[in-house]
């Protein structure tokens, strides 16, 4: 059975067990299953304390991460980015151990903010293949799947279709790394959505429900009842999250782009998002 999730990027991208204990049993309240984490800026002892209250409120858990391009990259040709790459990618895994998930996701495939001019290179190709293999190598002796996400051509280069992301995951060769589609990402890529999504499926881990405006599901046109359908159809068990931004994170607007209030409420985008998606999996039973 599909679990629907909230991904809390939508009110903060550093968040802390002490503050955000409310926003937790909101997002109960509201009806989901789980919430999604980032995992490669939280300190240890944050993510067990994290554990503690989701073990309460008897919500589960996926994280998220995505590498500084300065600091860290899979493609980067300098062994030191690469290295830096896998170190970031294990702490993920660690925190996303101790928070008693099993999916850590995102665009790993590269260094986000780096773009070289000209299309991806075989050795850009070679390096990411070979440190994904490391980090999901890693995740696998902690039982730790990677989902790893094509995204749009404006913020990554390397990886931006489902196709492209497939033969990427059978290099790796690793049956614990596969691949998150992204509603979003998708809508701006894939020549058809649902086929992309269909022949991408023996390697589907995770599920992004994101709206083209980024804002309320259901409210734009890159989740339309057709993916449901879809979904359905391929056999897919995982988690549909819903990953949705505001203004609110000023980090996040200015690298996303975010100029407006797509949503009349901040909660919006959890609120109602989560009521659209449970409408249509109903249809499914």
């Amino acid at each position: 059975m599909m679990k629907v999730g909230m991904n809390v990027l939508l009110w903060t991208d550093r968040p802390d067990p002490s503050s955000h204990q409310r926003l937790l049993h909101s997002i109960k309240e509201w009806g989901f299953d789980g919430v999604e984490l980032p995992a490669d800026n939280m300190a240890p002892g944050d993510a067990l304390a994290f554990a503690r209250q989701l073990q309460e409120l008897e919500l589960e858990c996926t994280t998220i991460a995505a590498l500084d391009a300065s600091v860290a990259d899979p493609a980067g040709a300098e062994r030191k980015l690469r290295e830096g790459a896998l170190d970031t990618l294990k702490l993920a895994i660690d925190n996303t151990c101790a928070l008693g998930g099993q999916v850590l996701c995102g665009p790993l495939f590269q260094g986000l903010g780096r773009f070289t001019g000209q299309g991806p290179q075989q050795e850009e190709w070679n390096y990411a293949v070979d440190t994904l293999r490391q980090a999901g190598e890693y995740a696998a002796a902690s039982g730790i799947k990677l989902a790893l996400e094509p995204i749009n051509r404006f913020e990554m280069y390397l990886v931006n279709t489902l196709g492209e992301g497939t033969r990427f995951v059978q290099q790796v060769g690793l049956s614990n790394v596969g691949l998150l589609a992204d509603t979003h990402h998708g809508n701006i890529e894939e020549a058809n959505v649902a086929q992309a999504w269909r022949e991408a499926a023996p390697h589907l881990v995770h599920v992004h429900i994101s709206e083209n405006h980024r804002g309320v599901p259901g409210s734009g046109h890159a989740v339309p009842a057709e993916i449901f359908d879809v979904l359905g159809e391929i056999g897919y068990d995982g988690w549909l999250t819903i990953e949705a931004f505001g203004r609110q994170v000023p980090g996040l607007a200015s690298r996303l782009h975010l100029w407006r209030d797509v949503s009349e409420h901040q909660d919006d985008a959890a609120r109602l998002g989560a009521q659209y998606i449970r409408s249509h999996l109903s249809r499914q039973r």
